[in-house]
């Protein structure tokens, strides 16, 4: 609750309650408070009254201002601050607010009224200043406007009150009544008034007005009237010291007296006759009137009890965790303390009671009558802490615990080891007066005391690697039997006839069983459950909570006495009727609001939406102010039905109808059918529909087709290019080696006629001519391995360009004293793959370098061949003396600039400290 200061409690139709607190309204299912504030359209935080139409709708008085109501399907409220009438009546508090006609709410203070109608605000009137000087009120009696006038009057010298009636001047009448006690304050409503003063209520119902007939009757109450409250068809009355008293509206019969030390602004009876007390200080508080009653304790009682047990007497023996044992005959309650030490931690775990002696048992061992202790110990000294205990007659006492079993004789305070080993006992049931079963480590057992024998009856691997933890008799051939991983079994005969295993119906943290004929009790921590098994093959369940009015839903004990069942709690003992009969609920799942794609809309059935409209949130409310809502379930499209943690389920929505189920599921696992059921139609996506998809295999279909068909006319266009390209190379090879090889092939014939004529003439001038041949033939063959390396494929790291211009480099340099460095940039090799262009480019390093071995007399030599942005650039620079004017326009230098231009490239000469020759050529790729 967003408050701790509580005004007043109204429940809707819906079985909502909702609450009106300083700080705005909260709407209550029985679990869950949802808060609305100024941010969800109140007018303000402090809710004065909270009022219920005839249709169910909630009504929120604020502290002067307008009133607002609420939208359910909008999940917000709607201020009437859009009249002026109604915002000028609002400066004054509300005094009256109440139903007339048929489904109209009627409005009014000093200043005026207003009826609020089918959304319109009608019948406005404003009292003068003549009528409020007259104590005049203008009010709906039996759904009829009417003036009434209060006044005094006197009666044989007795004061008496006169309240007069008047319909459009004329006078209906009057209502006449002793008011010895001078009463003070009214209320009304559209079936008469009540006036009140200190101690005295008078009730004046209105039968009729024309002519005016009416009942009047009076109530005395012991304590002084703080205010009074109508819900239904009780009269709730608050008094200035606390105490609620509820009386029926028509006799004015006292009902209930509820005593209470809180300050209590108003209590409201609801459909289950549950009163809610809204409190100056504390909260809201609950009154049931529950069939399990409790047993009352004295404040600073440690209550968290361990076991509890009547006696024969009717004395309520109940013990804790702290060795402390209350005992409450009536209402008298005497504390008794297993050991004198403080702070101990001695768990009493069971009473026993044998015919003048009362047994209690703990932990360290027994107490007797209150007052002798014994402790029990086996034959090499070691203390008995015992666990579980038994009254197998009405002489002997079994006791079971981490060294075995004891029995103790009640009569002469003889105790004894039975024949079983030391080992720890976890459970004792009497089978008769001389046997008995209990629980250990490899199963359960049976013991004899005639024979002093025992049996294992029912080993542990019977149960699929489970443990027996806790088990109850039926009768000599049933028995019931819970395990530690929480499932529950029927034996017949030792051998198993009916299962409960992983069943969500059954506890996991059973504490105790207890048989009643055909019911099997399950103390838990989380209540107690009733398993009735008349029918086996139709078990049914129930659950018994806080909500039913335990004490507490940890259940540490069960014990049946006569015809009760008495409960040990963590919080106190509670008194249950064995033939407890549970209220048939109605629970039903409440739309609180939908959000599609994070907005909220309009509560409705069916959605229209659009296809990016598919993520939807709702926010549920399972509707139980008695507390045994358990949890919603929803399906989509009759799908399998899934649980939904806490209430909100949000979901992603395919295309398409959706139609979405959701159910309530109370504490005893029972399935409500009445389920909320809502349909979003999600339009589907143009790229789900079917001519989408017949389009996309249209134009899927026709761009393969065009992509073959393209990627044949492509292969053919390669095909083309790669044999016209074949063919210019064939040209260009030819041209090459008819210009190259052409003339020094002819040269070198004609210089062979000659030295064949002179050679005996002239022998000189024949070694002349043949030296001249030898050079000749040598520049032949290195032109012919040029153009042979040109053509071969660049992919072999040897044959690369780099690796061409490094060795050409080294062969013209290398024998020479003059010093070179060659930078050729990596991408170079892969880039530049055209015949031509390799071609070329080694002429060209070829021709300058032989230029510079000759002519340069330089020292040194720089090569580089790098890629710019738009062109591949090889620079040769040397120190050396340089070119003459002669030189730049001989054959060395026409070829390099020639071969530059049959690749589209620049190539210039500059002269500084020797010369420097730069070839730009555009990037060249290969086709």
């Amino acid at each position: 609750m967003p408050s701790n200061l509580v005004y007043e409690v109204v429940q809707d139709d819906n079985g909502f309650l909702w609450v009106a607190t300083d700080n705005g309204v909260s709407r209550f299912d029985g679990k869950r408070f949802v808060n609305y504030n100024t941010k969800n359209g109140l007018p303000s935080n402090d809710a004065i009254n909270v009022i219920k139409q005839k249709d169910g709708t909630i009504w929120v008085n604020t502290y002067k201002q307008p009133p607002s109501y609420f939208d359910e399907k909008l999940n917000r409220f709607v201020c009437l601050d859009f009249d002026k009438h109604v915002k000028e009546l609002s400066t004054a508090l509300f005094q009256d607010i109440y139903a007339v006609n048929k489904n109209d709410l009627f409005f009014h203070n000093y200043i005026g009224s207003f009826i609020f109608s089918k959304g319109k605000i009608i019948d406005k009137v404003k009292i003068n200043e003549n009528e409020k000087a007259n104590d005049v009120n203008k009010l709906y009696f039996k759904n009829e406007l009417v003036n009434i006038k209060t006044r005094e009057v006197f009666v044989n010298d007795k004061k008496n009150k006169s309240i007069d009636f008047y319909k459009n001047s004329q006078f209906l009448g009057s209502v006449q009544y002793v008011d010895a006690n001078n009463s003070f304050i009214q209320y009304f409503d559209n079936y008469g008034i009540y006036r009140y003063s200190d101690k005295e209520i008078t009730q004046i119902k209105i039968n009729k007005l024309h002519p005016l007939q009416y009942d009047i009757q009076k109530l005395t109450v012991p304590e002084n009237i703080k205010w009074l409250k109508l819900s239904s068809d009780k009269l709730s009355l608050m008094s200035k010291s606390g105490t609620i008293y509820i009386y029926d509206e028509k006799n004015l019969k006292l009902l209930s007296t509820i005593p209470n030390e809180f300050n209590v602004n108003t209590a409201y009876v609801d459909s289950k006759n549950n009163i809610w007390v809204a409190t100056v200080n504390n909260g809201l508080m609950c009154y049931t009137d529950q069939t399990i009653k409790k047993e009352h304790y004295s404040t600073g009682v440690i209550s968290n009890f361990l076991s509890a047990k009547v006696s024969d007497d009717g004395s309520v023996y109940a013990g804790n965790y702290q060795g402390e044992i209350y005992v409450k005959k009536g209402k008298t309650e005497t504390k008794y303390n297993f050991s004198t030490l403080k702070d101990n931690t001695i768990w009493i775990r069971n009473f026993h009671f044998f015919p003048g002696k009362t047994i209690i048992v703990s932990d360290e061992g027994i107490l007797i009558n209150l007052k002798k202790k014994l402790n029990f110990y086996t034959k090499t000294n070691r203390r008995q802490n015992v666990k579980t205990s038994l009254k197998l007659n009405e002489n002997e006492l079994i006791l079971g615990g981490t060294a075995g079993l004891v029995k103790y004789n009640v009569n002469t305070d003889h105790y004894e080891f039975l024949n079983f080993s030391q080992e720890r006992i976890l459970n004792l049931k009497r089978d008769d007066d001389h046997s008995f079963y209990f629980s250990a480590i490899d199963g359960l057992y049976r013991y004899d005391l005639s024979k002093n024998k025992y049996q294992l009856i029912v080993p542990n691997h019977l149960f699929q690697n489970d443990t027996i933890e806790h088990f109850e008799p039926v009768s000599k051939s049933r028995m019931w039997i819970s395990t530690y991983k929480g499932n529950l079994y029927l034996l017949e005969n030792n051998t198993i006839k009916k299962e409960f295993i992983n069943d969500k119906r059954i506890p996991n943290n059973i504490s105790k069983l207890l048989n009643i004929n055909t019911q099997l009790w399950m103390g838990s921590k989380s209540g107690i459950f009733i398993l009735n098994y008349a029918n086996l093959e139709k078990v049914s369940l129930s659950k018994l909570t806080t909500s039913d009015g335990l004490t507490s839903n940890v259940v540490n004990f069960l014990d049946l006495k006569k015809d009760t069942v008495y409960a040990a709690t963590d919080n106190g003992v509670s008194k249950i009727p064995s033939q407890i009969i549970q209220k048939e609920l109605q629970l039903q799942p409440k739309i609180i609001s939908i959000k599609i794609n994070e907005k909220t809309v309009a509560l409705d059935s069916t959605y229209q939406l659009k296809s990016d409209q598919n993520n939807i949130s709702l926010e549920l409310a399972g509707v139980d102010i008695t507390g045994h809502f358990k949890n919603f379930q929803y399906a989509v499209n009759k799908d399998k039905f899934s649980d939904i943690e806490g209430n909100f389920l949000n979901l992603q929505l395919n295309s398409g109808v959706n139609k979405i189920e959701i159910r309530v599921v109370d504490e005893n696992n029972k399935i409500y059918q009445n389920a909320i059921k809502l349909t979003f139609e999600i339009e589907t996506p143009f790229y789900k529909t079917i001519w989408f998809w017949i389009l996309v295999s249209v134009l899927t279909s026709t761009l393969i087709y065009y992509s073959i068909n393209r990627e044949k006319s492509m292969q053919q266009k390669r095909k083309f290019n790669h044999e016209t390209d074949l063919h210019n190379q064939r040209e260009k090879i030819t041209a090459d080696l008819h210009d190259d090889l052409g003339a020094s092939l002819s040269s070198l014939q004609i210089n062979s006629a000659v030295a064949q004529k002179v050679l005996d003439k002239n022998p000189t001038e024949a070694k002349k001519i043949l030296n001249k041949i030898e050079t000749q033939a040598k520049s032949i063959s290195e032109n012919i391995g040029d153009i042979i390396w040109s053509l071969k494929p660049h992919q072999d790291e040897f044959m690369t360009l780099s690796t061409r211009i490094k060795k050409i480099t080294s062969e013209i340099l290398g024998s020479s004293n003059i010093r070179y460095e060659i930078l050729i940039d990596i991408i170079i090799d892969s880039e530049i793959t055209d015949f031509s262009a390799r071609k070329n480019l080694i002429l060209i390093c070829k021709e300058a370098l032989n230029n510079i071995l000759k002519h340069s007399q330089a020292n040194e030599v720089c090569l580089i061949l790098q890629k710019s942005k738009e062109h591949y650039i090889l620079e040769i620079e040397d120190d050396g003396i340089g070119f003459t004017e002669l030189e730049k326009r001989g054959n060395g230098v026409s070829n390099m600039r020639r071969r530059t231009e049959e690749l589209g490239g620049k190539f210039q000469i500059y002269k500084g400290i020797g010369t420097k020759l730069i070839f730009s050529i555009p990037i060249i790729r290969e086709t």
